[in-house]
């Protein structure tokens, strides 16, 4: 898995909730917004249910999770948002690949790119960067690795289970990824994190110290990106 992985992301966000909750607030309402574009009812779109069950565990108000719904739905006005992937490359030849949500294609492109460029980076064109990684779902427990948990995960369609920093994390392809969080549902385990991430095929260690600091920099840039949603990397 990438070294900064939205779970990882998460539990910084959670770390400086006092600094960044009103950013991590904004990411997650966008989110519910993009999603509720297909649908105002989370039980009949599963895009939404997962994008305000991850708003929920981040600590988003309900009436801040409706507003976003409705934002979605267009009932209240403002102007569309757009999802976009950006696929790059940044010091060490590291891929990135990037998840933005904006109101304004132009802006966050030329954003993004000079963001980059200040970096060590560099916009890729499209699939340049896509065939290093995979699409999977993956769900973070706080729970203990035990067998017969395990082969119950795997019965749901979990692909890979690695127990990690006191819990487990578990991937699954695409296609199982609403069987997979349906049958946790049923199990009573409420996941301390679940989303579609961009998951390296073969990560990158990388070892010079110069590209090692460029890349700190860069992604805290992104961090503190407002439209920026997700990134993910091929770093080890």
């Amino acid at each position: 898995m990438s070294k900064h992985s939205k779970w990882a992301k998460i539990k910084n966000d959670k770390g400086a909730a006092d600094v960044k909750k009103g950013a991590v607030f904004t990411k997650h309402s966008r989110a519910i917004s993009v999603a509720a574009r297909s649908g105002g009812d989370p039980e009949k779109n599963f895009k939404l249910r997962m994008a305000m069950d991850s708003a929920k565990i981040a600590g988003v108000p309900k009436d801040t999770i409706e507003r976003a719904v409705a934002r979605g739905l267009g009932t209240d006005g403002e102007e569309e948002l757009s999802e976009m992937l950006y696929e790059c490359v940044g010091p060490g030849k590291i891929g990135i690949m990037i998840e933005a949500v904006t109101n304004n294609k132009n802006r966050t492109v030329n954003d993004l790119r000079r963001l980059l460029e200040e970096h060590g980076g560099v916009l890729a064109q499209s699939g340049a960067v896509t065939w290093q990684f995979q699409r999977l779902g993956v769900a973070r427990l706080s729970a203990p690795k035990d067998d017969e948990l395990e082969l119950k995960l795997i019965d749901l369609g979990a692909e890979d289970i690695k127990e990690e920093e006191g819990g487990l994390t578990i991937y699954t392809k695409q296609e199982n990824w609403q069987k997979l969080l349906d049958g946790l549902r049923g199990m009573n385990l409420m996941p301390e994190y679940a989303g579609l991430e961009w998951v390296a095929k073969e990560p990158i260690a990388v070892n010079d110290p110069s590209a090692r600091a460029q890349l700190d920099e860069l992604y805290a840039a992104l961090d503190g990106s407002d439209d920026v949603q997700n990134y993910f990397t091929s770093e080890a």
